[in-house]
C-alpha cells in the first residue's frame, strides 16, 4: 500500500511541476516597455475596412489588398520623457484577424506632425492609416502615440531623435507582452515605416535599434516625406522668406526649448506678437489651422532679423548643433537593413531634396541598400501612394 502511496505522491509533484512548467510568464520587461493595460476598442471587417478607404482616406478600395478583418488595441506602456524620468504612454495595436494562425510580422509606425492631444491612434483608429493598411495585410502593426499625446499630457518635445526613439522601442517591448498575454504567434521579423514626422521618427528608431538594442533585427524601413535634417530644413525655410505651414517651424522652435530648457529663445528669436502663441498652442488643445492662423507665414514678419542673420550666417551656433544632434544627417551612422525612402515630387511643407539628402549622405557612409522613389503630388497629394507602396515593398520581405 505504501508504494503505491509512494507512487501517487510523485505522480502528483510531477504533474505540479508540469503545471508550473507550462505556464507562461509574459512579464517580459520590468519598468520601460512593460504593459500597464489593454482594451479592445475597435472592431473592423474586410467590408468595414473597404468602405472607409473610400469615403474617409478617398482611396480606391480596388487598389488595396485586404485580406483580413482587424482588430484594435488601445494600450498603456511605461516609457521615458525627455528628462529620462518614468512615465506611462498610450499607443494602438492594430491586430489581423487571421484563420490560419501564422505567425506575424511585426510593423512599428510613427506618428506624422500632430498637435492635438487624443487626435492619436489609441483614441481613433483611424488617425493611424498605416496601422489599418499593414494589419489588413496580415502585419502586427504597433502605433505609438508619443509623449505628450494621449493619456500623457506633458507637452511634446517635436523632432527629439532620442523621445522619438524610445518611446516606440518601448511599446515594441510591450507589444512581445501583450502578444504572449494574447496568445498571437509573432515571428522575428520587424518593419518600421512613418510618414512625415512619422518618416523623420522611423529613422531614429532603425538607428537606435541597431545601435542600441541588438535584441531586435530591422527587416525593412520605409521612410515616407519626412524631415531628415531639420537645420537645412530651417535654412531653405528662412532663405525662401515663405512658409505657408508656419505650426511645423514653430512647434520645432518649441521642440527646442522643451528640450534645452532654453527658456528665453523665443525672446531672442520671434517677433511681436507671435511669442505668445508659440508658447502656449502646443498644449494638445489646439489644432494646425488654430496655430498657423495665430503665426505668420512670411518670415521676416514672424521671426527676428538677428536671429535669422545669424542662422543663415556663422550664427546660432548653439540652436545649429541641437539640430544637428536630432538627426541621423550628421553622425556617420551605417544601416545594415534596407531603406526605401519614398516623397511626393512636389512637396514644399517637407522638401523633397531631404528624401535625395538623406539617402546620398547614408550611401558615402557606406550602406549598401537605399532606395528612393517620388511620387506625384505634395506633401498631402502623395501621402496615399507613399503608405500603399511602402507596404507593397514590406511584402516582398514579408515571410
Amino acid at each position: 500500500m505504501k508504494k503505491y502511496l509512494s507512487i501517487i505522491v510523485i505522480f502528483l509533484i510531477m504533474s505540479c511541476e508540469d503545471n508550473e512548467d507550462s505556464e507562461k510568464n509574459c512579464n517580459l520587461y520590468e519598468e520601460r516597455g512593460s504593459l500597464v493595460s489593454a482594451k479592445r476598442t475597435f472592431q473592423y471587417s474586410k467590408e468595414s475596412i473597404a468602405s472607409l478607404a473610400k469615403s474617409f482616406y478617398g482611396i480606391d478600395e480596388s487598389s488595396l489588398n485586404i485580406e483580413n478583418g482587424i482588430d484594435v488595441y488601445s494600450v498603456v506602456y511605461k516609457s521615458i520623457g525627455p528628462d529620462d524620468k518614468l512615465v506611462e504612454l498610450s499607443g494602438a495595436i492594430y491586430v489581423p484577424v487571421l484563420d490560419d494562425g501564422k505567425a506575424m510580422p511585426t510593423l512599428s509606425i510613427g506618428h506624422y506632425t500632430n498637435t492635438e492631444q487624443y487626435s492619436v491612434p489609441s483614441v481613433s483608429p483611424t488617425t493611424g492609416p498605416q496601422g489599418i493598411l499593414g494589419s489588413m495585410q496580415g502585419y502586427f502593426s504597433i502605433y505609438a502615440d508619443g509623449y505628450g499625446f494621449g493619456v500623457s499630457d506633458a507637452q511634446p518635445s517635436f523632432v527629439n531623435k532620442k523621445v522619438s526613439a524610445e518611446t516606440r522601442i518601448d511599446l515594441l517591448k510591450a507589444s512581445k507582452e501583450f502578444a504572449c498575454e494574447n496568445d498571437i504567434e509573432l515571428n522575428d521579423q520587424l518593419f518600421t515605416t512613418g510618414y512625415s514626422a512619422g518618416g523623420y521618427n522611423t529613422m531614429a528608431f532603425h538607428q537606435y535599434i541597431e545601435e542600441k538594442y541588438p535584441e531586435f533585427t530591422i527587416t525593412a524601413n520605409a521612410p515616407l516625406a519626412g524631415p531628415y535634417s531639420t537645420m537645412n530644413m530651417g535654412k531653405t525655410i528662412f532663405e525662401k522668406g515663405i512658409y505657408h505651414q508656419p505650426y511645423y517651424l514653430g512647434f520645432a522652435l518649441w521642440g527646442y526649448i522643451n528640450g534645452t530648457g532654453d527658456s528665453d529663445a523665443l525672446n531672442r528669436w520671434v517677433n511681436e506678437p507671435y511669442r505668445e502663441p508659440i508658447l502656449t498652442m502646443y498644449d494638445g488643445s489646439k489644432g494646425a489651422t488654430q496655430i498657423n492662423n495665430a503665426l505668420n507665414d512670411t518670415i521676416s514678419v514672424l521671426l527676428k532679423k538677428s536671429f535669422l542673420d545669424g542662422f543663415l550666417g556663422d550664427g546660432e551656433q548653439t540652436f545649429k548643433q541641437y539640430l544637428k544632434d536630432q538627426s541621423f544627417i550628421y553622425d556617420g551612422w551605417t544601416p545594415k537593413a534596407p531603406i526605401h525612402f519614398m516623397h511626393g515630387k512636389d512637396d514644399t511643407t517637407v522638401f523633397h531634396y531631404l528624401m535625395e539628402e538623406a539617402a546620398t549622405v547614408l550611401k558615402s557612409n557606406g550602406a549598401t541598400q537605399i532606395q528612393t522613389t517620388s511620387y506625384d503630388g505634395n506633401h498631402n497629394g502623395a501621402a496615399s501612394a507613399c503608405m500603399i507602396e511602402s507596404l507593397n515593398w514590406f511584402n516582398t520581405f514579408k515571410q
